[in-house]
């Protein structure tokens, strides 16, 4: 409740008055203003606060130089000049604490200075595929060739076979980059995720028109199904198999689209060779 400079000096003679007795103050207070009990401009504390303040200051007036300071223009010059300097490495995170520690300043204020004064916000970095020089031309290439294509047989995209592999956990694996949980205070939840976690590898392989598999990379073990890595070996052991096998039984031909993996694409391309036309 705001109390007027009248009423405000209304409580201080009351206080001198009543012996310096806030309770008094306020109950013969409230009785020449009409208030009921338990109403009043403040508490017996407040009184006494006010009463200290005019002690000291002889005024009933805000003390000046109270509230947050302003941070000074050089102050936040040299905040935006790191920030900048550290975004533009790169990849490389822009720490507000690393700020605060080289032009020792608090982090606090560092802290402050980006989102109220520079409005900047805190963005997370994507992930992209890795592309080196060589691969812009081949990609060129492969887009002509395949528009050269299909200008002799607009069905021939029909007859690719796509083909990948995934993991899948099976523990119900969350995605905390995307994961968000909007609540007034802080839920503290967490998921408790073992060192190695049980997964699956699947394959699979589809056209316009059909679909191949899926197929798992396991072996049965003591306990049952267990899941094993993708080799060159096992993927050539897929192809001739179970894909190629797959596709003889349709009787057409088709091209075989591979994802490139380093670790086993000798061995794969080599089985897709004797059983698929180059595309």
């Amino acid at each position: 409740m705001t109390v007027s400079l009248k009423d405000s000096a209304l409580l201080v003679k009351l206080f001198y008055k009543n012996n310096d007795c806030a309770p008094v103050a306020l109950q013969k207070f409230r009785t020449l203003k009409g208030m009921k009990k338990g109403v009043g401009p403040m508490t017996a504390q407040g009184l006494l606060k006010m009463i200290q303040k005019f002690e000291k200051t002889g005024s009933f007036a805000a003390q000046s130089g109270r509230g947050r300071k302003r941070i000074d223009s050089t102050v936040v010059e040299e905040v935006a000049t790191a920030v900048q300097e550290e975004s533009s490495g790169g990849v490389q995170p822009c720490s507000a604490r690393e700020i605060a520690r080289t032009s020792d300043r608090p982090v606090s204020t560092v802290q402050k200075i980006p989102r109220n004064i520079l409005h900047c916000y805190p963005y997370k970095i994507s992930h992209v595929q890795e592309l080196f020089p060589s691969d812009l031309p081949a990609r060129e290439t492969f887009a002509l060739e395949f528009l050269a294509r299909m200008e002799l047989d607009n069905e021939w995209p029909w007859k690719i076979l796509w083909t990948d592999e995934a993991h899948f956990h099976l523990i119900g694996y969350v995605n905390t980059q995307n994961c968000r949980i909007w609540a007034t205070e802080n839920p503290l939840e967490t998921q408790p995720v073992p060192l190695h976690p049980a997964k699956v590898t699947v394959w699979s392989g589809f056209t316009v028109s059909f679909i191949i598999g899926p197929y798992f990379f396991e072996k049965t073990g003591a306990l049952g199904p267990v899941t094993v890595t993708v080799t060159g070996q096992r993927c050539e052991c897929l192809l001739r198999n179970h894909v190629i096998p797959a596709l003889q039984q349709r009787g057409t031909d088709h091209f075989y689209a591979r994802w490139r993996s380093p670790a086993h694409c000798k061995s794969r391309e080599a089985a897709a060779e004797a059983a698929f036309r180059k595309c």
